[in-house]
C-alpha cells in the first residue's frame, strides 16, 4: 500500500451544465471565480515516478486543458499549491546539478512558468517521507517550509507575496502542521 494513492472523480456543476474530471490528486482544486477550476491529476499509474500535471476547467467550454508541472518539482513533493488566485503555483523544487543539489522553496507564474520567488538552496533531508510544506493565504500571499538535514533538522520558511515578488526566509524549529 505504500506506493499507492488516491485519485478522485469530480463533478463541477454549474449553470453553463456539468463536467467531470477523472484522476484528480490532492491537493483539492481551486475555484477562480466563477468561471475557472484548476488542480491537479495524475496521468500516469507508476507511483514510482509521479506524472501529474496541472488541469484547467473552463466553465462552460466541456473540455479540461492539461500542461505539464515545473520541471523541477521535487518528485516525493505533495504540496504542490496553485494560489487562491489562480496566477501562481508554490513547490519545493529540487536542483540535481552537481555544483548546486539540494531543495528550495519557489513559486512560478501558472500562465508563463516565469519564477516570481526562488529561495535558497541546499535544503532536503535524507528522508522518505516528504517534510516539505507550503500555503497560500488569499489572494497570494505563501508560506514554504523545506526540510534542511544540513542545519539540524530544522525547516527554511519561506514567506511573501506573489505579485510584489516579497520574499523574507527564516527559520523554523519544529515542523509545520500545515495539513
Amino acid at each position: 500500500m505504500q506506493d499507492t494513492g488516491i485519485v478522485y472523480r469530480i463533478e463541477v456543476v454549474s449553470p453553463f451544465g456539468a463536467d467531470t474530471i477523472r484522476d484528480v490528486i490532492p491537493p483539492a482544486p481551486v475555484v477562480v471565480g466563477d468561471t475557472l477550476v484548476l488542480g491537479l491529476v495524475q496521468v500516469s499509474e507508476d507511483s514510482s515516478t509521479p506524472q501529474r500535471q496541472i488541469f484547467r476547467l473552463r466553465l462552460g467550454k466541456h473540455s479540461v486543458e492539461t500542461q505539464p508541472i515545473p520541471d523541477d518539482v521535487w518528485p516525493s513533493y505533495q504540496d504542490v499549491l496553485i494560489s487562491p488566485d489562480g496566477r501562481y503555483i508554490a513547490y519545493v523544487g529540487e536542483d540535481t546539478t552537481p555544483s548546486n543539489p539540494g531543495m528550495y522553496g519557489i513559486v512560478r507564474e501558472l500562465k508563463t512558468g516565469a519564477i516570481v520567488v526562488r529561495g535558497p538552496g541546499g535544503g532536503g533531508c535524507d528522508c522518505d517521507e516528504d517534510f516539505n510544506h507550503a500555503r497560500w493565504f488569499p489572494p497570494d500571499s505563501f508560506e514554504i517550509a523545506v526540510a534542511h538535514s544540513n542545519s539540524s533538522g530544522n525547516w527554511q520558511r519561506l514567506s511573501g507575496k506573489a505579485s510584489a515578488s516579497r520574499l523574507h526566509v527564516d527559520t523554523l524549529t519544529d515542523e509545520p502542521d500545515w495539513h
